[in-house]
């Protein structure tokens, strides 16, 4: 039976996060995250609580949606909370709406939690939307990842850095917090598209009381999930083992596997570990389906040699080894240099002493590579080619100076280095990497 919701619940849902803290809110103005806003006003009021900043992403798909995220504005302030309006930089397309507006909302809070030293970012996500991520991930096939729903707390990776999440309400009715938003006199913002059937889980929503009815209500479905969680918990503990005897990472952000050693694990196994290296070189909050894992192994189990893109990760398979690696063309957008330290595509660490507008690290292309080549350096004849495009070059402006991976050095900018990212803890990152 879950406890009641109260502020000093939610702040014993959060721990370790204490009065040192600072915890973003994602509020949009709907009755869930407004229920949220009232348990952090009531919360702030302790002494050991977070320091709690507000933040409300104007997706500029409608055209009321600016002066909504002011409304938010106004009562955050009104109730003593910063409050801070993110608007969309780019148009988002009719194509998977829903999942751009996903990817865009995580990526300009990430930015704003790097750039304002926020530890992590509390969502609103209750009983009944874990039911309908579980139900729609039942209806495309997933596996023990997917049934799994949301994790209560779940690291991403975005453009604009790595975002930890904690969704403290998943055991939650689903209309716990829009009472708590009433009770406190707070008003609802009404999203048009949480009634729209063209979305998925829109569909879904509208079934659950029928699913309900015959006995499948939100609370099964959660419980479900949890236990999926701790299933999925065991066999990533084993795998990261097996991981750790058997693999190797290789300074060009590339993983090697044994051939042999990784066909021998049960097919089960071998689907989790490509699904987890899909997620983390493909840096994707979706675990990959498990049909189409099933005919990639098939294919694997066939073929010598091969491979395939999945997703912005690149995988390769010859003779003895499995290769694992990025996609050069799904690389992140040009980094500008900063001073201290930073890091690359989650596979690479950087460092410098001083920063440049003119100097950024951006994916070495082809063009690049056949550049390195003709300025006589040698890759490492043990990879695939494919992957050597995906290595950071830096440059400045349009002009590449160096690729550091390769030379060790940072050529005319002085102290600047480069490396791969994860020499302790790898494994273990991996499976941390895009958890439900």
């Amino acid at each position: 039976m879950p406890h009641k919701l109260t502020a000093a619940a939610l702040l014993h849902r959060l721990q370790p996060f204490g009065a040192e803290a600072h915890l973003a809110l994602a509020v949009s103005g709907g009755g869930d995250s407004m229920g949220l806003l009232a348990l952090a006003a009531e919360a702030q009021k302790l002494d050991y609580a977070p320091r709690f900043s507000v933040l409300t992403v104007d997706h500029k798909l409608r055209p009321e949606a600016a002066d909504e995220a002011a409304q938010v504005g106004d009562i955050c302030r009104a109730l003593g909370l910063p409050h801070y309006l993110l608007a969309a930089d780019e148009n988002l397309s009719q194509t998977g709406i829903q999942q751009e507006a996903r990817n865009l909302r995580y990526r300009l809070m990430a930015g704003w939690c790097a750039a304002y030293e926020a530890q992590a970012l509390v969502l609103a996500h209750h009983q009944d939307d874990q039911a309908e991520t579980v139900l729609m991930r039942m209806a495309r096939g997933s596996g023990i990842k997917g049934l799994g729903g949301m994790a209560p707390r779940r690291k991403i990776h975005t453009e604009a850095g790595p975002l930890l999440l904690l969704r403290p309400f998943l055991n939650d009715a689903g209309d716990a917090l829009k009472n708590i938003a009433a009770a406190a006199g707070l008003p609802v913002i009404d999203d048009p598209s949480n009634e729209d059937t063209r979305f998925e889980r829109v569909r879904w929503r509208r079934l659950l009381p029928k699913l309900a009815a015959e006995g499948l209500d939100a609370a099964t479905l959660a419980e479900m999930a949890a236990t999926m969680r701790q299933t999925q918990a065991a066999l990533d503990k084993k795998l990261t083992g097996w991981l750790e005897t058997h693999a190797d990472w290789h300074e060009y952000g590339v993983l090697c596997l044994p051939r042999a050693g990784f066909e021998a694990l049960p097919q089960a196994h071998q689907q989790r570990l490509l699904g987890r290296f899909v997620q983390y070189f493909g840096q994707h909050a979706h675990p990959l389906k498990r049909r189409k894992s099933e005919r990639v192994l098939q294919h694997m189990a066939n073929s010598p040699f091969g491979g395939a893109v999945l997703g912005g990760a690149q995988l390769r398979w010859r003779g003895d080894t499995i290769f694992m690696g990025r996609e050069a063309a799904a690389c992140p957008s040009p980094l500008a240099l900063h001073d201290g330290d930073g890091i690359w595509d989650n596979r690479f660490r950087f460092a410098s002493e001083k920063a440049d507008k003119k100097l950024h690290l951006a994916a070495l292309g082809q063009a690049g590579v056949q550049e390195m080549r003709n300025r006589g350096v040698v890759f490492d004849k043990k990879l695939p080619a494919v992957y050597f495009a995906a290595l950071p070059g830096l440059f400045a402006d349009e002009v590449l100076i160096n690729c550091p991976v390769l030379t060790k050095t940072g050529g005319k900018l002085t102290g600047f280095e480069v490396s791969d990212v994860y020499h302790n803890g790898f494994y273990g990152h991996i499976f941390e990497h895009g958890q439900g």
